[in-house]
């Protein structure tokens, strides 16, 4: 087959589970060998499935594996909760590889560096910690942390983890990114990982824990741009972050400033609403962030929906209903619109490292709040700073 009428070879969370399975099937009709059947296949029970029901005799996993090595033996004793799982994001497996870098997981940062790693034996002794932020690299440190025999402690001012990564699960066909949260809320419970809701960060607190060392994972916020306009127009003004979080509602012809990841799933998720959307890419391309295996699938999304799509966009002017602008050195003025949706650049939240000045505990920077970038960087950065403990 070709791509036009089947899904990529390595496809990504946009597809079903076992999306190739129907192809083993209808092989095994006509073969007296075995049939072996791929294409996201990643829950144990799924896979039990498909084997009970003839539609294959072998299962092959390529991507779980790698997110996890462990993942038979834990298949075997029934502890599904600890397995680490693939989300098919295709950043650290594909992405990396085909960018000639080191191949990798973006849930499991030992591949490809397994050589490096140490033993992990028990710390002579035992630090304490604490955690600002149950995002996904707060979550990720806290469990490193544990493993490695250190008490820690992860302080949250909201109530609820997995920080803007619970946000973009709410874009269409990205609810999978649930499956990391639910993954380290599991650790979190299985190793005794205390976790205060609710809780921010003060010098009172860190005096009351009298922590060995301080992990700041406060994440990011969206940034707003100096534009001409901006802030005089009176289209509703909001960011990706109000919009996922329904925070903020929008008009029925909403701007969307920013053509990367964030922007295009955001777009998708008003397309889905029946929004019509406009994208503004300042850069030359889309998403360039994500796997191209990715971004495929959205790409191909927003062809079915509402949204029209300007990069190598130079933004003149923000008027009361529109905007004025030049893409690929043509002109072009729209009017007509009820809201701009912000989703640029991100800038870390780090206002808690003033408190670094008042007390005698180290603090450390990781994920977001260090610098924003994508999963990948947040989760190797917190394991990395918990085996370096």
């Amino acid at each position: 087959g070709v791509y036009g009428s089947t899904e990529l070879t390595i496809p990504s969370m946009y597809t079903p589970h076992g999306c190739f399975v129907h192809l083993a099937q209808e092989v095994k009709k006509h073969v007296n060998i075995p049939v072996i059947t791929v294409g996201r296949i990643k829950n144990p029970d799924h896979a039990d499935e498909i084997i009970k029901e003839g539609k294959a005799d072998i299962v092959s996993m390529g991507r779980s594996f790698l997110a996890d090595p462990y993942y038979p033996e834990k298949a075997r004793k029934g502890e599904f909760s600890q397995i680490r799982p693939c989300v098919g994001c295709c950043l650290g497996c594909i992405h990396a590889v085909l960018a000639k870098e080191p191949g990798s997981c973006v849930v499991n940062p030992d591949v490809g560096r397994e050589y490096k790693l140490k033993d992990e034996t028990r710390p002579e002794q035992a630090l304490k910690i604490l955690i600002a932020g149950a995002g996904p690299a707060g979550m990720a440190a806290a469990r490193q942390f544990a493993l490695q025999g250190h008490r820690t402690i992860i302080c949250e001012q909201k109530q609820g983890s997995g920080g803007l990564l619970s946000l973009a699960s709410k874009a269409p066909g990205r609810g999978e990114l649930n499956d990391i949260i639910d993954f380290f809320k599991n650790e979190i419970q299985r190793l005794d990982i205390e976790i205060w809701y609710d809780t921010k960060l003060t010098l009172d607190l860190i005096n009351e824990v009298n922590p060995d060392k301080v992990i700041l994972a406060t994440g990011s916020m969206p940034d707003m741009p100096v534009i001409k306009g901006l802030f005089q127009t009176k289209m509703d003004l909001v960011t990706s972050v109000d919009v996922i979080s329904g925070k903020e509602q929008v008009k029925d012809k909403v701007i969307v400033l920013g053509g990367g990841m964030t922007g295009l799933i955001t777009a998708d998720f008003l397309a889905e609403q029946g929004k019509q959307v406009v994208v503004l890419n300042r850069k030359k391309s889309f998403a360039e962030e994500m796997s191209s295996n990715d971004r495929y699938y959205l790409r191909e999304r927003l062809k079915k929906g509402n949204v029209t799509l300007y990069k190598n966009v130079s933004v003149q002017q923000f008027t009361d209903d529109g905007v004025v602008f030049k893409s690929n050195g043509d002109k072009i003025s729209l009017k007509g619109f009820g809201s701009v949706v912000i989703s640029e650049k991100h800038i870390s939240i780090r206002e808690a490292k003033k408190l670094e000045s008042k007390t005698h505990v180290p603090f450390h920077l990781i994920g977001d709040a260090k610098s924003p970038r994508h999963l990948m960087y947040c989760i190797s950065e917190a394991d990395e700073i918990a085996r370096s403990a």
